[in-house]
This record gives C-alpha cells, structure tokens and sequence, in this order.
C-alpha cells in the first residue's frame, strides 16, 4: 500500500533530487500547506545570508538536501512550521523575556523556552494530526527522524542523562513519550509526565497556555534543585542509576542527538543551501509546467524536459540557456507578423459563418408548398434545410529551434508563425499550439556540457494571450537537432483527427538530425534519419495530415538531392523545400487549407 509522497510523485526520484525534482516537490509542498493553512504561504529553498531558518509566520523555508529516503519528513516539517503560521501566537515568543522578568525567571530563560518550543509543538501537531489524517504519515515520518532515532532509543534505556541536572531532565523531556523511555530516570520525570498529559494535549488552547505549563514545570524542577541536599542529591543519582543497563550509546553520541532535537526545537534545523542561480532555477520550473518524459531512442532511453509555457520566470531565469530577457531584437518580426495575421483574418472570416443547405426534391420533410400542384403524380414534394458549419481544425506549427536555423530563416518562420497564431487567437474553429524543437543546457547538472533535447510548448490558442504570442520574441536560436526524441514527446499533444477534427502537423526544419548525450548516445546519420521517420509514422496513424517543409540556405543548395531525399526518408514524399524569403507560400497554402469545404451538419 502507497504511503505518503508516494501518492503523488510522478516520476522515479533520485538518490539526490535534481532542480526539476526540487521543483517539484517544492510545489507539491506549497499546496499540501496552502491546504493545511488555507493562506497562501510561500515555500521556499534555503540559501545564503537568508536569515534564520525557522518560520516567522510568514513563510516556510525547507532544505534542498532532499532524496527519496527521507522525502516525507521533509514534507512533515513543512506542515509543521506551517501549523506554527496558523496556531502558534507569535508576539508571545517574542516577549517571552519581559515575561520572564516581570515574573523573577530570567535566570532559567533557556530551560523555560525548551520547555515551551517543546509543549507548542505537541499541541499544534496534535491539532493537524487528528484533523488532517491524510497528513500523518508525514508526521511519524519527521518525528521518527529527529525524535525516534536508535541512538534516542538506545540512550534512554542506558546510563547516562540520569543525573539530576537540567540538561539530563531536558534531554528525558523532549523524549518523554519515546516507547523506550524510563519514567524513573529523574525523581521528577513521573510529575511532568502527567504535567504534560499528551492524550489531553488539547485542553491548551493557545501559545500563552502552553507558556503557562512550561513556567510550572519548570518551577516544579527548579524547586526540587533547590531543596534537594548534597547527600540527597547524589543519593537520588545512583537511584537513578539503577536498573539502567549498562551498554548503550557513549555520552558524546546521544549529545550530539541531543543537540540536534535542541536545534530542532529552536525552529534552527539545518538547511542545505542552493545558490541564488540555482534557486532563481528552482522558483522558474515551479512555476512553469515542466515534465521529463524518457524517450526510447537507438536501444537506449533519454530524457526529453518538455516546458508547457514561456513564463516570465523561465525567461528571466534564462532556463536552458535558450531565452533571453530582452526581446528588442526579435520584436519587428513579431509585429510583421501579427500584422499579417490580421490581413489573413479578414480573408478567413466566412469560416466563423454559419453555411445553410437546402435540399428539394425529397420523399420525407417539410411540404415544399410550390410543389403541392404535383401531389397527384409526384411524391417528391418535400424539403430539408441543413445548417453546416466548417469543421474545427487543429494546426500544431513545430519549428527546429536549432543553431542553424540562426538569422533570415529564423526572422522568416517566426513572422509566418506568429501571423498564424494571431489567427487562431480570432478564429472559434481554428486552434493553434506552437512548438520549438531544440537542445538545451540541463539544469539538472553543473557540467558546461550536459545538454538534454528540449521541447518547448511555447504557445497554445485555447489558453494563452496575444502577450504570451509575443514572448517567441524571447527565443534564441541555440542548440541541436533531436528530431525524432522531441516528435516523439510532441506526439501526445497533436490530437486524433476524427469527424468532428481536422488535425494537422506543421514542421518546419533545415537539417539533419543530430544530438549527443556524453558517450551513451549519439544521434545523427541514417540511425536518427530512420528514428526520426518512425516517429512521424507514429503521429500519421492519429490521422494527423503532415506538411513539411525544409528551409533551404545557399549552403543547402550543393547536396540539395541528398537533402530532398533525406527530408522526405523522415517526412514523407510531400514534403518540399522552401526558401525562407518565400515562407508567406506556407500562410497560403494554410490559407487554401483553412478555406476548403470540409463542413459538417
């Protein structure tokens, strides 16, 4: 039976998390709080110089040193400082030192604030234990982390921290409802126990209660110090001794625990850092949709990071090294392009029209009342009236995002694509999804050359606006050509023709395809001419209608044959060679497409 994160993890994590797994799980932290708290609290990854690590009631800040062992108690944690942002009383904390000085118990500052951090965690727990059971795997796991340990265990039953002093008291408090734990240890250890009262942990209904039980326990033990005599005192210490068995854990090992659980408490837990890069990475791809899908490719499996969306942060974050903040240079062509757009609009607008159809001449329908003169003779007397409107078209533009397709080719097919797309923006029967088709730097991975291919979903008519159309303006040229892994992730995204659908795939490239993925992989020649055709095969069983087209260079011209043939190896006979300066024959062949009379009734 699944337990815990793995409800919801959806993919297979790694013995470290990865920028993207981090990403995720940052994500899935955020919701589990926001349902927990019903704010919007932010989640957020520790880094350098950010301050102290405990929440403030603000925000929740986690480690990044997360992996698959210990995933849960990571999320455990999070919903327990995120109980601190909706029960625990802040201001108290804050002047818990005016408290204690108006009350003459400055002197045991340290041991009243232990004892306090320790009882306000057990009654914010218990509020989200029992009314969010869905969250109590997550508990068990964090407080097996820090409080169920088997050096805890083992110390308990042992020798040590059974002197009557504070910290052997505080270490046997913290721990007092550990299994193992020994009532006897301390003279005063049975008299908390029933202080604290864990099953009616509930009677403390605030930060000040709990305040309030941690000041009396502490009187309780501070009273006993005080009266207690030197005879006495190391009486009770061998008392205490007894029955303690003698193996165990060494004083240095459950002090460093000790320390720990006292870090803990302290809300000071240490948190591994990201750099400031790295976190700008992490807050991009969580707040973009980002998935990993492994490709089948030459008897080996890839990774290909497919971006559902050009975000704001994936652009200033400078994601995979293939956007940039500025646009300027890009900008004229986009606005060609939308001007184009709404010329080719006003040619299209028949298509949100209404087509009627009638029909004369029938045996069954309306009476046609010009022919009732022939009723004695004829039995064709009746009509019909159909209403037809074009069928839905689902165009997918996939564009190579290559190096190669660097300057006038690029300027030419980011026009025509733009135009298309502000089409289908104004259009109710044509939806458009642009893609790009590239190789990027892996954020997952510090090596200057660990690249991965790259399918970026960059605009999609159903969902996004004319300011998303602009960000293609952001785009720069970069990277390989993994044709046949990036078309066999698009696949699943390019719908089924049908009745009810004209789908089509657009793809405009000017190469060969080629990538390389350290010495596990190297894509290029017939083996990626023959993948890359396979995967086409793949997406023409849908139905999808493919045109194809290759944009040529003066460089292409010397070894055009061996190109034409290539091309079309991969894309199908029907596919052709354009120039880029002749790209606007695409919008009309487009144009012709989008006009014929596919109507359905």
């Amino acid at each position: 039976m699944k337990k815990g994160s793995a409800y919801w993890l959806n993919y297979t994590p790694h013995e470290k998390f990865n920028l993207i797994e981090l990403a995720h799980t940052q994500r899935a932290i955020s919701n589990f709080v926001k349902i927990q708290t019903g704010k919007d609290i932010p989640v957020e990854f520790y880094i350098n110089n950010d301050g102290e690590s405990m929440t403030d009631g603000k925000k929740i800040v986690i480690s990044s040193t997360i992996n698959m062992h210990n995933i849960d108690s990571v999320v455990g944690l999070a919903l327990h400082e995120g109980a601190h942002c909706i029960y625990t009383n802040f201001k108290v904390l804050k002047k818990i030192s005016n408290h204690l000085l108006n009350n003459n118990l400055l002197g045991g500052k340290r041991w009243i604030e232990m004892l306090l951090n320790f009882i306000e965690d057990r009654r914010i727990d218990n509020l989200v234990y029992n009314n969010a059971p869905g969250y109590q795997d997550y508990y068990r796991s964090f407080y097996e982390r820090y409080f169920y340990s088997k050096i805890v265990d083992q110390g308990l039953k042992g020798k040590e921290y059974r002197e009557e002093n504070w910290e052997s008291y505080m270490f046997r408090i913290i721990n007092i409802f550990n299994k193992n734990t020994d009532l006897n240890a301390l003279a005063c250890l049975q008299d908390v126990y029933k202080m604290i009262h864990l099953e009616k942990i509930d009677r403390l209904k605030s930060t000040r209660d709990s305040l309030n039980l941690a000041v009396k326990i502490y009187k309780l033990i501070n009273t006993h110090f005080s009266v207690q005599k030197r005879e006495e005192y190391n009486h009770q210490n061998q008392q205490n001794r007894k029955g303690a068995k003698r193996k165990g854990p060494s004083k240095e090992e459950i002090k460093k625990v000790f320390g720990k659980q006292e870090e803990f408490l302290k809300g000071q837990i240490p948190k591994t850092t990201l750099t400031k890069k790295e976190k700008k990475q992490v807050e991009a791809i969580g707040k973009s949709n980002i998935k990993i899908k492994d490709i089948k490719v030459l008897g080996s499996s890839c990774p290909v990071h497919v971006i559902e969306g050009i975000t704001p942060s994936i652009i200033e974050a400078n994601l995979y090294d293939v956007f940039s903040i500025t646009d300027f240079q890009q900008r004229p062509q986009v606005e060609d392009g939308i001007n184009i757009g709404k010329k080719l609009l006003h040619k299209l607008r028949i298509r949100n029209e209404q087509i009627t159809l009638a029909s004369k001449r029938l045996k069954v329908g309306k009476i046609d009342p010009r022919r009732i003169y022939a009723a004695s003779f004829e039995e064709d007397l009746f009509y019909k009236i159909d209403r037809a409107t074009y069928k839905p078209i689902s165009l997918h533009v996939s564009i190579d995002g290559s190096g190669s397709m660097d300057g006038t080719k690029w300027r030419q097919v980011l026009t025509n694509t733009v135009a298309l797309g502000y089409v289908a923006l104004k259009m109710d029967n044509i939806d458009l999804t642009i893609s790009i088709r590239t190789s990027g730097k892996n954020p997952n991975s510090s090596s200057m050359n660990a690249h991965i291919p790259l399918l970026i979903l960059a605009f999609d008519s159903k969902k996004h606006t004319l300011r998303d159309l602009r960000k293609l303006a952001n785009y720069r040229t970069n990277g390989l050509t993994p044709e046949g892994m990036c078309l066999n992730a698009l696949n699943e995204f390019i719908p089924n023709s049908s009745y009810y659908l004209d789908s089509y795939l657009i793809n405009m490239s000017d190469g060969y395809p080629t990538f390389e993925m350290g010495k596990d992989l190297n894509y290029r020649g017939e083996e990626a001419i023959l993948d890359t055709a396979k995967a086409v095969k793949n997406i023409k069983k849908k139905g999808v209608k493919i045109l194809s087209y290759f944009i040529q260079s003066s460089s292409t011209k010397t070894k055009e044959k061996e190109l034409i043939e290539n091309f079309q190896i991969m894309y199908g006979k029907e596919a052709s060679f354009i120039n880029p300066k002749n790209l606007h024959e695409v919008t009309k062949t487009l144009n012709n497409l989008f006009l014929e009379r596919n109507l359905i009734s």
